[in-house]
């Protein structure tokens, strides 16, 4: 198994956070990662273009000798999930939504939990779904955020911390009025938004659907006896549109990337 690769898909840089933690806790596993660029941000597109465009990501990354997929998009997962396990049942898929919510369970004390993530994902009401079926008491909170990925994906969080935070306050606003004490990252840009969030709303407890996930895929490959012993890892990163733009950002969290577009 030493030569597969576990690969990785999301509409863009939110990818890039699964990719981080996953070199962070399996710094031996070969890594393939797509990010559909052309196509971001997914959240404002409908049910039936996400799942058009996440088997179409799929079928690139199986190129590579594949011995796991992660959908690193929370919207992707919330859309998609079933149609893809349907049509590669020789690959185990690993979600963020299911991975999230349980960690969300179990470390909320008063059974307020809140979410961000894009509207496509509030919509499907997929996180609601998973944490009341984890416990009937869970009270669920889910707002949905258009104007952070954009705001990613350009490095805003960098360059003016100022109005991501301000923005990111907006969108919290409501749920400090609802007591949460838990808050789900429900899109893998939003990774990046950690420290922001902890400054915003002090004590809360977060959790990452990239660190979650990959804990679980980790899990699994260790109880399959699939863990890699490479001596070196490779990894590829592709996006579908010019990745000029894209790779400036992408080298604040990943060192050394270089990036190719996919014909």
């Amino acid at each position: 198994m030493s030569k597969k690769y576990i690969g990785v898909f999301d509409s863009g840089l939110g990818g890039l956070t699964t990719v981080k933690e996953i070199i962070r806790q399996l710094p031996d596993e070969n890594i393939v990662f797509l990010g559909d660029t052309l196509h971001m941000p997914y959240g404002n597109k409908t049910t039936e273009e996400i799942i058009s465009y996440s088997l179409e990501n799929v079928e690139v990354l199986k190129q590579y000798d594949l011995k796991a997929i992660v959908i690193a998009c929370n919207t992707s997962d919330a859309n998609a999930r079933e149609v893809l396990k349907k049509y590669n049942e020789d690959i185990p898929i690993f979600g963020v939504i299911n991975a999230a919510a349980l960690q969300a369970d179990e470390l909320s004390v008063n059974h307020r939990i809140g979410i961000i993530a894009t509207k496509s994902t509030v919509d499907s009401g997929k996180y609601v779904e998973a944490l009341h079926s984890l416990n009937k008491k869970n009270r669920v909170y889910p707002i949905a955020c258009p104007k952070l990925v954009p705001m990613i994906e350009k490095g805003m969080f960098l360059s003016d911390p100022k109005q991501m935070k301000e923005t990111l306050a907006e969108y919290l606003e409501p749920l400090k009025e609802k007591d949460i004490d838990t808050l789900i990252l429900g899109c893998t840009h939003y990774d990046i938004l950690w420290n922001l969030s902890k400054e915003i709303m002090p004590g809360l407890m977060i959790v990452s659907s990239s660190r979650c996930v990959v804990a679980e895929l980790k899990r699994y490959l260790k109880e399959n006896d699939l863990l890699s012993k490479n001596k070196k890892a490779q990894r590829i990163y592709m996006v579908t549109s010019d990745p000029e733009d894209f790779e400036k950002t992408a080298a604040l969290l990943i060192d050394d990337i270089e990036i190719k577009r996919i014909a």
